[in-house]
């Protein structure tokens, strides 16, 4: 399981990881970033920096609430930077929170550094032929085993101190002993898993983890008496600064081009990089990948800066109740350590390959290759190389996707029928598109930079810029037999206001033409429905005299017809 991991959810697609880490060991797939295991050293950086906190480390938290739970005998090793790391009025809050957890014992790691930084100086008083490198730092071991293999018989084969302090707890107290170790390196969680540190540390927490760790169990540290730890060292609290390991093991005043002492990642890899190369020749190495030392580890639990944590740890290594003489602890253990090559070998890009992908985001010469480092690369081609390998993707360059998006826009813009200009917000104008200048005829007239109120009333344009209000309308300009329906809206953040014009004239034409014929067609219909009424009428008249005169004779025909029927008959007796 990888160390260092990443929160899918979290991650936004920044590529600040892929910046600061000093040997892109980050990938992006998908706008993704993941940590390319075999690559990292695990420096922290990428944890440190990332703004979405979308990057961490496994906790062991859980492991250490079971020991303490199961009532294991639980002993803590300290790291010695933690009398710089705490956020609280005196580092020996810490020490009285974990007794009051439920931990066995506390002791500080420098227990397990004395003996470590003796063996540093007998090799330096017997070496003469080759140049030694110190391995308390597992980010320097992993570059070496990673970056510089060449380097590795110059690398010590001396244990760290934590697993140093390790063994000798388990000597002391029982392999039983769960052993946890505090610090402020991401780096030594993987240490603990080497063969070399398994058996002697159980569990590694960052000072972070510790305490979100007295927050779980709703433990106050600074509500609590200080307390030291139960063994502690008088002597070489300086040991996590630079040159710390050089004062520890009595080799300080031979600092020269014989000793070199360097901290930090860059000054560390351009070190191993000259001595690769045969560029320097010296005796030691004092190699720490964190800036000043232990104290500029990533997972500090303060804020603080370089000069404050030095001067915090001075102030309380010279504090006079910290002052004891030294309970010797006589048992020995063995110090030495094996260090392996990495198997890990780099896919190198033909130049063929790295022109295709540079030709792909339009770089097709040096001179194209921007270098802006965007992208989290300090150059095109480098960035080109991890796209070879699988490590990145195109789109990753801002340059080519912001011309891309601009290319789209402007084809968009270009293409369309509706004209499209822009002003700023003294009305001068700053853009205008084809159907624009067909509209208006403004390139002619080299319309850039001119007022608006040149070529068309602008009074729409001022009031949308005046009120920050959108406007629409149809208005026509007789001059340019044009008519168009228009809509104006201002965008403040630019201080500019865009006008989108669609040209409706032929519509309204059509529309008038269809509104006369429609006038038209209405008055002839009235026309025909008065003539065809007076025609009514007339026939009505002619119809109503020749019913009349018909009904006087029926009505004449039925009286004669009763009076002879009356005649006919008889009724009378």
């Amino acid at each position: 399981m990888s160390t260092i991991f990443t929160s899918k959810a979290e991650c936004r697609d920044c590529y600040k990881c892929i910046r600061y880490c000093p040997v892109k060991a980050i990938g992006l797939k998908e706008g993704q970033a993941w940590v390319v295991e075999e690559k990292c050293i695990l420096c922290g950086k990428c944890i440190a920096v990332c703004p979405q906190q979308a990057k961490s480390t496994v906790s062991q938290v859980p492991l250490l609430e079971e020991f303490i739970s199961n009532h294991e005998r639980v002993i803590v090793s300290l790291a010695p930077s933690y009398l710089a790391t705490s956020s609280f009025s005196s580092p020996w809050k810490l020490v009285a929170a974990l007794k009051k957890a439920g931990v066995f014992r506390v002791e500080e790691t420098l227990l397990g550094a004395k003996p470590v930084a003796m063996a540093y100086g007998k090799l330096m008083q017997e070496n003469n032929t080759h140049t030694i490198i110190t391995s308390c730092c597992p980010v320097t071991v992993n570059i070496i085993e990673k970056y510089f293999p060449s380097l590795l018989p110059s690398l010590s084969g001396l244990i760290s101190p934590m697993v140093a302090h390790g063994k000798q707890l388990k000597a002391e107290w029982g392999e039983n002993t769960k052993v946890v170790f505090v610090g402020p390196c991401f780096a030594k969680k993987d240490e603990r898993e080497l063969e070399d540190a398994r058996p002697f540390i159980d569990v590694v927490l960052t000072f972070n983890e510790l305490i979100s760790f007295f927050t779980q169990k709703k433990i106050e540290p600074e509500e609590l008496a200080d307390q030291f730890p139960d063994e502690f060292m008088s002597e070489i609290h300086t040991f996590p600064l630079k040159q710390g390991i050089l004062k520890a093991a009595g080799i300080c005043d031979s600092l020269s081009a014989e000793v070199i002492s360097v901290s930090g990642l860059r000054e560390c890899m351009e070190t191993f990089e000259a001595l690769s190369k045969g560029q320097i020749k010296p005796r030691f190495i004092e190699a720490l990948a964190c800036p000043g030392g232990c104290i500029g580890g990533p997972a500090m639990d303060n804020n603080l800066t370089l000069p404050v944590r030095k001067a915090r740890l001075y102030h309380f290594t010279n504090a006079p109740e910290f002052k004891r003489e030294e309970e010797k602890r006589e048992v020995e253990v063995n110090l030495k350590r094996k260090h392996t090559a990495s198997q890990f070998k780099e896919v190198t890009p033909t130049e063929e390959e790295i022109r295709k992908v540079l030709a792909l985001t339009g770089k097709f010469t040096p001179e194209d290759e921007t270098n802006c480092g965007g992208c989290g690369y300090s150059s095109c081609r480098e960035k080109a190389e991890a796209v070879c390998r699988g490590l990145a993707e195109l789109e990753m360059c801002i340059p080519y996707m912001k011309n891309k998006a601009q290319s789209f826009s402007n084809a968009v813009v270009e293409s369309t029928d509706n004209g499209i200009i822009v002003v700023d917000k003294d009305l001068i104008i700053q853009e205008f598109n084809p159907a624009a200048d067909r509209m208006f005829n403004f390139k002619e007239r080299l319309a850039r930079g001119c007022k608006l109120d040149k070529f068309i009333n602008a009074a729409n344009f001022r009031r949308a810029w005046k009120t920050q209000n959108a406007c629409s309308c149809q208005k026509l300009y007789k001059k340019l037999n044009l008519i168009t329906r228009q809509t104006i809206y201002p965008l403040a953040k630019y201080g500019v206001v865009i006008g989108i014009f669609t040209d409706v004239t032929a519509e309204e034409r059509r529309k008038s033409k269809f509104d006369s014929m429609r006038q038209e067609a209405l008055t002839r219909a009235s026309k025909v429905i008065r003539e065809q009424m007076q025609i009514a009428q007339e026939i009505a008249g002619l119809l109503g005299e020749s019913t009349s005169e018909t009904k006087a004779t029926l009505l004449e025909l039925i009286e004669i017809m009763q009076e002879q029927e009356g005649n006919g008959y008889d009724t009378q007796n």
